[in-house]
Parts: C-alpha cells; structure tokens; sequence
C-alpha cells in the first residue's frame, strides 16, 4: 500500500474523471458516467470482465481511443481537483478532452505515462532499447545526446536491469518479456510523470516476474509520488497492490471504495460475485465457479440496473428504472438499491415493496 505519510484521502488530485462518456461505432455507449479521482502516490485497480470500458476509460484518459470511438461527454482534468474549473493550459488544471493532437504531445510521456500488455509490441525492433529510451529523453526532457545516454542507463538500472550498458545496445527480439516490460517502464517514467496507467501490464508475465513487476511499481510509486491506475482481471494483484479498487461492469463504475474493504464486505452483488469466482487464497478448491449469464450487448439501453438478469439478489424494482451510484459509509460507492444487505448490515433479506 501506500508509503506516503500524507494520508490517502487527503492527497491532492493528479487525475479527476468527472461523468465521463465513451461512444463506439457512431453514437453506441460503451463506458457510461464514469466518474473517480486519483490523487498523488495513490495507487488505483480498475477490474471488471472483458468488454466492461476498463481499457476505453484509460484510453480516454491518454488520448489515444481507437477509431470510431471518441469522447461524448464528461471531462477528464490533470492536476485539479473535481469541481475545479477546467484550464486548456498544460499545467496544473488541463482539460484533457478539449486538447489538440499537439497538446496531448505535450502531456503523454511526460505529465502521464503508459505501460501496456504485450511490451514488444510498443517497441521499434529496427533500434535498440537504449536508443528508443535516450530519444524520449532527449524530446521529453531536452537532454543532450550524453546526458541522455547516461541518464538511459540510470533509468535501466533503477527498473532493475542487470548489466544495463550491454542491454542498452540490445534490440527488443534480444530481451525476454519481462525485461521488456521494465524498459518499457523505464520508458514511461523516463520524464517522471505525475501518472502512469499500467493497463493489463502483467498479465502475460509468470508469477515471479509479475511480483518482481509489482514491486518495482511500488517503489516508483514511494521514491516519486507516483500515482498509478492499474488495469487488470487479477483480484490478488489488486489486493496486494492497491490503495483503492473501482469495478467496472457494462460501461459503468458499480463499486468504489477502499481494496481492503471493498474484497472484505463487496456491496454490489458483481463484487461479491467476481471475489466467489476468483476465490483468492482458495487454492484447495476442485470446482471452479461462474457467473450465470452474460453482460447486456454494448451500448444496450436498459431501464435499471444491468447485472439485474445475473444477480441472485434482485426484485422487480431493480429493473424499473436507473439505479444511482450511492455513497456509503467509509468513503465506499455502490450502484445497487441495496449495499447495506451485502455490507452485512440488514439482518432479513430484501423482499418484493421492502424499502431501501
């Protein structure tokens, strides 16, 4: 968790995600009023089954959506806490929806970095990681062609790199994927960011190169009050990484709250129902659990909630109309008319006309 001494909640905003709006394929709604704060040296797990906007939400967050999808509402401000006015300047404040190609040059990999799944992918095979890293640095942060080259090796080294000089002249189909995943790290944090949002970054990576991954995302996160957004399906890689947790099903945020208690006590049933599927710590189970059914189309138009059709939990009035996203006790959030009966505070279950 976080080894800052200023307390979490307490911590000013780099990133606030305010109703945040994504449409697909000509006007289809694909991520729905999303809306949550990531403060300094805050670290954050997005989670949810494929298809739920995780990836959408970071993408809108570094100005990179693929085509066809675009930004229909909401704002997303860097450096300005939620309800500040939004400033179309690059410094503390910036509107990051309202920005120019040239802007968002200006921003990415240097205000917000960016680590994604599969490394190689990210990387030029026709030049060797070092060069790939001492351009970024000589573009992000005006080095010279000798101070980048030193600082390159700087960087390897702190990412954990053995022999960072001889890895420096390698190319990328030279370096297994877990070093790529730390040169690609070291690429994000070259220009020391405010942000870095690390989407599926470990999941094609063994167990101990995952850990070893995590760790040095930790320490990034203590040595430079780096403020990290995690995108992953990897329950144990929130619980053990994470200050915070928001779960994503169907386009929409239907929980928000602490790692540690939200894995505890979940107050929305796809909470509850992930944590059954996962299971962590289980390792003596034979059978593995599901979730019946199947998340609504994207962009499908629904009257209430949208795991009503998957939730053992729920009544008529579950799918009569919207159902708001409530604050709970704790600094918690759930999109359900009924957290309190997950939350262990209701003794009978809810029942047809029972009030909220």
């Amino acid at each position: 968790m976080s080894q800052l001494a200023e307390p979490i909640d307490q911590l000013p905003a780099v990133l606030t995600v305010d109703g945040l709006d994504v449409t697909v394929s000509g006007g289809v709604r694909a991520v729905r009023e999303v809306t949550f704060a990531i403060g300094r040296g805050e670290a954050v797990g997005l989670v949810g089954e494929s298809g739920s906007g995780k990836s959408l939400t970071c993408r809108s967050a570094l100005g990179v959506l693929p085509a066809g999808c675009e930004v229909s509402g909401g704002r997303i401000t860097l450096g300005a806490a939620a309800g500040a006015e939004p400033d179309t300047a690059l410094g503390p404040g910036a509107e990051l929806t309202a920005f120019s190609r040239k802007q968002w040059d200006a921003v990415r990999g240097r205000r917000v970095g960016a680590v994604f799944q599969d490394p190689a992918s990210y990387l030029n095979p026709s030049l060797t990681v070092g060069r790939q890293l001492t351009e970024q640095l000589r573009v992000g942060a005006a080095l010279s062609r000798a101070e980048a080259h030193t600082r390159a090796v700087e960087l390897f080294t702190a990412v954990g790199l053995h022999r960072p000089e001889e890895v420096f002249h390698q190319y990328p189909h030279e370096l297994s994927g877990g070093m790529l995943q730390r040169v690609l790290i070291a690429i994000a944090v070259s220009c020391s960011p405010e942000l870095l949002i690390a989407d599926e970054a470990t999941t094609a990576l063994d167990v101990v190169i995952q850990a070893e991954i995590l760790e040095l995302l930790q320490r990034l996160r203590a040595e430079q009050g780096l403020a990290l957004l995690l995108v992953t399906h990897d329950l144990a890689v929130v619980a053990e990484s994470c200050d915070r947790v928001l779960v994503m099903y169907a386009g929409e945020i239907v929980e928000d709250g602490p790692t540690a208690e939200v894995l505890a006590s979940p107050a929305h049933p796809y909470t509850e129902a992930l944590l059954r599927v996962a299971s962590i710590g289980a390792w003596g189970r034979r059978e593995l659990d599901i979730i019946p059914g199947r998340p609504p189309e994207t962009g499908a138009e629904l009257p209430g909630c949208r795991f009503a059709d998957r939730c053992a939990h729920a009544v008529a009035r579950c799918t009569e109309g919207p159902v708001a996203l409530h604050s709970l006790d704790g600094g918690r959030r759930a999109r359900c008319l009924r957290p309190a009966g997950l939350l262990g505070e209701a003794t009978a279950p809810v029942t047809e006309g029972a009030s909220v």
